[in-house]
């Protein structure tokens, strides 16, 4: 399995954070790889993201939404035997209004131990710049 993990401290309540990962609308002011999300977070459901590396729009299934804990979603190519991506964001409360976010993307399926390293790392890259990113929003005003 190939795997790509950042972890960032916001000092911003868990409560904040939460919420800017919920606001869809808003995506594209803090992910550089979203141009859009179109549809509801709700566990089980389908929403819609045009990704721009990607030059597409792909199919998100919800499959864990944990109230200020846990959003995960999975995108598949071809089937999830072909490949399977699960992209999650995992908060923990630290305490005195600073959360901790836990950001990345777990690859499964028959070609996904031929994802190249190059790769891996382009999308860590991107991953802390889109952290960076939602970090400075949600320490606006605290």
């Amino acid at each position: 399995m190939k795997y790509c993990h950042t972890e960032i401290i916001i000092h911003a309540p868990i409560s904040k954070v939460w919420n800017i990962l919920l606001d869809v609308d808003r995506y594209p002011d803090w992910n550089p790889s979203v141009a859009k999300v179109w549809g509801t977070l709700k566990e089980g459901r389908l929403i819609f993201a045009h990704i721009l590396p990607l030059k597409n729009v792909f199919p998100l299934q919800i499959i864990s939404l944990k109230e200020e804990e846990e959003l995960i979603w999975k995108g598949t190519v071809l089937s999830s035997g072909i490949m399977k991506g699960e992209h999650y964001y995992q908060l923990k409360d630290l305490g005195n209004g600073k959360t901790e976010l836990q950001h990345g993307e777990r690859f499964t399926g028959l070609i996904s131990p031929f994802i190249p390293a190059f790769l891996i790392s382009k999308m860590q890259a991107n991953y802390k710049y889109h952290n960076q990113k939602l970090k400075i929003i949600a320490e606006q005003d605290n």
